[in-house]
C-alpha cells in the first residue's frame, strides 16, 4: 500500500501546453506504483482541511494512520529512510500484538527503548481513536512525533521485534563495537557483508550525514564515513565497513534516480539539526 497526499492524482495532467496530454511526473509514479509493482494507492486527508498550517496528517504521524487500515488484519509499516534486503513475511508470524517494533539496540536513549524504523500494527477503531485523540493534543507541538505518541499509549505493551534480521542500521558499519547488533555473549565475528546479507531491512540512519535522498557534502563523507580497520593478516587494511558503506548510498542514489526519474537525483545538501535526531533517540554519540 502506497500512502500518498490526496492533492496528488494519478490521472493529474501537465498545464504547459508544450506538454498538452502528458502525465505529470507524479501522476506517472504513481501510475507505475499501481501497475507495475502491484501497490494499492491510499490518498489521505489532513485532519485540519480549513486550516493547512494545523494540518496534522504531517510526517510525524504519518506512520499512525497504519491503526486506521480496518480492513487488514496487520500492517508492515516502514519508514521512508527503511529499505527492504529480503523477504519479510515472516515477520507476520510472531505473535499478534496491537503494536510489534524493534528495540534501539545501539544504546539506552532517554525515555524510549524502541524504534519506530518497522512498526508492526494491528489495525483497530478503538485504538485509532486514541491516537487522534493525542495527535490533535500535541498538534501545536513541533518537537512533538509519533513516537511521542506510541510511547504514551504502547511503552509498557509492545512486543519486541529481534533486531537481527528486522533492524540493521548503516550506522552500525560506522561503529568499532558490534556487540550490541550481534548480542551479548555471541561468539559471531563482524561481518559487514554477512550482516548485510542475512539482513531483512536496512535503515538509513548516520547522523549528521543526511538521509540517502538529500546527499551528503564531500566534507561530510570524509569526517563521517567508516574507519578502516588493521586486518588480522600482516597487519593490511581492512576498508569492507567503508567499501560496503559508500556502496549502499551509491546504490540508493542509482536506484532512485531509475526508478523515478532525474526529477529525483540525489542533491548534495547538509543536514539541519533535528530536536528528534540530536535528542538521542537516534544519536549515535559512539559513531561521534
Amino acid at each position: 500500500m502506497l500512502v500518498y497526499p490526496s492533492n496528488w492524482s494519478p490521472d493529474e495532467m501537465e498545464t504547459d501546453p508544450a506538454l498538452k496530454n502528458t502525465l505529470t511526473r507524479k501522476a506517472h509514479l504513481l501510475r507505475e506504483a499501481r501497475d507495475k509493482y502491484f501497490a494499492d494507492l491510499y490518498p489521505i486527508d489532513a485532519l485540519n482541511e480549513d486550516d493547512p498550517s494545523r494540518a496534522i496528517w504531517t510526517d510525524p504521524y504519518i506512520k499512525l494512520l497504519a491503526f486506521n487500515l480496518t480492513q487488514f488484519s496487520r500492517v508492515l509499516v516502514l519508514d521512508s529512510a527503511s529499505q527492504p534486503r529480503g523477504n519479510l513475511d515472516a515477520v507476520f508470524l510472531i505473535p499478534k500484538a496491537v503494536l510489534a517494533m524493534p528495540w534501539v539496540y545501539w544504546g539506552e536513549p532517554k525515555g524510549w527503548a524502541f524504534s519506530n524504523q518497522v512498526m508492526l500494527i494491528t489495525p483497530s477503531m478503538s485504538e485509532f481513536a486514541k491516537i487522534e485523540g493525542e495527535i490533535k493534543r500535541s498538534s501545536t507541538n513541533p518537537d512533538q512525533y509519533d513516537l511521542s505518541i506510541v510511547e504514551k499509549l504502547y511503552k509498557s505493551h509492545t512486543l519486541k521485534l529481534p533486531q537481527r534480521p528486522f533492524h540493521l542500521t548503516t550506522g552500525e558499519f560506522r561503529r568499532q563495537d558490534h556487540s550490541k547488533y550481534l548480542g551479548s555473549g555471541s561468539a559471531q565475528k563482524w561481518d559487514p557483508e554477512v550482516a548485510l546479507q542475512n539482513s531483512k531491512m536496512l535503515h538509513f540512519s548516520d547522523w549528521p550525514i543526511p538521509r540517502p535522498w538529500d546527499g551528503a557534502t564531500q566534507t561530510m563523507l570524509n569526517s563521517y564515513m567508516p574507519k578502516c580497520l588493521k586486518s588480522e593478516w600482516f597487519g593490511a587494511t581492512n576498508c569492507k565497513d567503508r567499501m560496503l558503506w559508500m556502496q549502499l548510498y551509491a546504490e540508493y542514489a542509482a536506484k532512485r534516480k531509475g526508478f523515478c526519474g532525474s526529477h529525483f537525483e540525489v542533491k548534495v545538501q547538509d543536514q539541519k539539526p533535528d530536536a528528534m535526531v540530536r535528542a538521542g533517540r537516534y544519536f549515535h554519540d559512539d559513531l561521534m
